[in-house]
């Protein structure tokens, strides 16, 4: 391997001036559940001869200011080469004020490639995938160094000095971008005209996760496409039809997502349906045999508990009566990861989106509730619930006309404010988000109308008029 690791800003700024006279190099980023909150704590670049640059953000983050890094991201002359780079854009604009420009992302590469070719539902292929088919060296695929990270070693990337094993998983994600899959997906592009496509949906996928407008498009766009497919199989089978039996990949990509019971009733003929149903039932036995086999060292991710949601909801008793099971094993499994691998000072960051949603799924109602749980989980339930209130205080502040607030989350908000067993703090934070709604006019309870006085004895006072 062929790397450096850079700790100084001074270093940095020798680097950038270095590489700010490339024409294309090679980006990705390590974290902790990298995101807007989840910390980047190191960034790689590489050149097309393969040498590395290892950023040590950790222990600078001066580095992206005064380092140049934020120069060099946002040039317009110097490409940038990355595999999905949305989360990474996120984490640089909201942590750094970093927007990524002139990029070129590989996962978004093949999407438009397969668009291009007919495809309605592109996948999002891992860069492993990706290395397969636009690569000349295999890239080995990295199951269990997610699984460790998740089970048993949460701050993996924030851990210092950088080990062999960070430095070649690192050095890795970035060598095998440039030049080949590169310059393999460039000219592939080229052959279907699809650059101008590309450009545009580039665009999208750096600045989805910062724009909620244009992340709804997005999904709306996706959906709407499934659900084309979902019709034109309702016309195509009209007899009795196997999901196993299909080759068509955008039939088999649209089955393959979780569906709400009203879009299945509005997509899907009689026969799609049990398609759909087939295919779902075959992933919930799938999933079951799974956490048979690996018990507590189960490895659960968000897909999983999104499609358990879904599967709990249907009217299929066989498949309601499973997802329902396996749901409440799986939630079993996350609250033991928690307890056993957080602690009362662990930072919110570190929490994972399903363990996010397992703890927000939490009922607690009166001071007995809280006995049910384990103290660790109701700690980090009250710390989410005061994020969530500092967050939507944010929100109605910077933007109060967009700001929507239902009756439930009102009464919700106000029964946080008084009882005596919910901690200081998000009382505190209910308090001052229940103000700020009132005097943004946001109250969705209608006044009482005032009953006129029947004479001036209703009133408490009289003022001689």
């Amino acid at each position: 391997m062929n790397y450096e690791i850079i700790e100084e800003v001074r270093k940095c700024r020798r680097v950038v001036e270095t590489l700010m006279k490339e024409e294309i190099i090679s980006c990705d980023a390590e974290g902790i559940n990298l995101g807007k909150d989840g910390p980047l704590t190191l960034l790689q670049i590489a050149t097309t001869d393969g040498h590395v640059y290892l950023f040590d953000i950790h222990k600078d983050k001066r580095m992206f200011q005064d380092g140049g890094l934020k120069q060099l991201l946002e040039s317009n002359h110097v490409l940038k080469v990355f595999h999905a780079c949305s989360g990474d854009s996120e984490a640089l604009k909201h942590q750094f004020g970093v927007s990524l420009r002139n990029v070129f992302d590989t996962q978004v590469a093949h999407m438009v490639i397969l668009e291009r070719q007919g495809r309605l539902i592109a996948p999002r292929l891992k860069l492993s995938e990706i290395c397969e088919i636009y690569g000349m060296n295999k890239m080995e695929a990295k199951t269990d160094m997610l699984k460790k990270w998740n089970k048993t070693e949460p701050d993996y990337w924030e851990r210092r000095p950088l080990t062999t094993e960070m430095i070649e998983y690192a050095c890795e994600d970035v060598t095998i971008l440039v030049p080949e899959i590169y310059e393999n997906q460039l000219r592939k592009l080229k052959s279907v005209d699809a650059m101008e496509l590309f450009r545009k949906r580039v665009e999208e996928t750096i600045n989805y996760k910062l724009d909620p407008e244009l992340k709804k498009r997005r999904s709306e766009r996706m959906d709407n496409a499934a659900k084309t497919v979902l019709r034109d199989m309702g016309r195509k089978y009209r007899s009795s039809a196997s999901y196993e039996t299909l080759t068509d990949e955008d039939e088999k990509a649209a089955i393959d997502r979780n569906w709400s019971n009203e879009e299945i009733e509005l997509c899907m003929t009689h026969v799609v349906q049990n398609m759909y149903y087939e295919a779902f039932l075959k992933v919930l036995r799938e999933l079951k045999k799974e956490m048979d086999q690996d018990g507590d060292d189960f490895n659960p991710v968000y897909n999983y508990y999104y499609a358990l949601c879904k599967g709990k909801t249907y009217s299929r008793p066989n498949i309601k009566e499973l997802a329902t099971d396996l749901d409440n094993r799986f939630r079993q499994i996350i609250s033991n990861d928690i307890v056993n691998k957080y602690n009362r000072e662990t930072p919110l960051y570190f929490l994972r989106d399903q363990e996010r949603a397992v703890i927000k799924d939490i009922r607690i109602k009166s001071a007995r509730d809280k006995s049910k749980y384990h103290s660790l989980l109701v700690h980090f339930y009250y710390k989410l619930i005061e994020e969530d209130f500092k967050e939507f205080e944010e929100r109605l502040a910077k933007n109060p006309s967009k700001v929507t607030v239902t009756k439930g989350f009102y009464t919700f908000l106000g029964y946080q404010t008084k009882e005596s067993y919910i901690p200081a703090n998000v009382r505190q934070a209910a308090t001052r988000l229940k103000q700020a709604i009132d005097r943004a006019g946001k109250n969705p309870f209608p006044p009482r109308p005032r009953r006129p006085p029947r004479s001036y004895d209703d009133y408490d006072y009289y003022d001689g008029y």
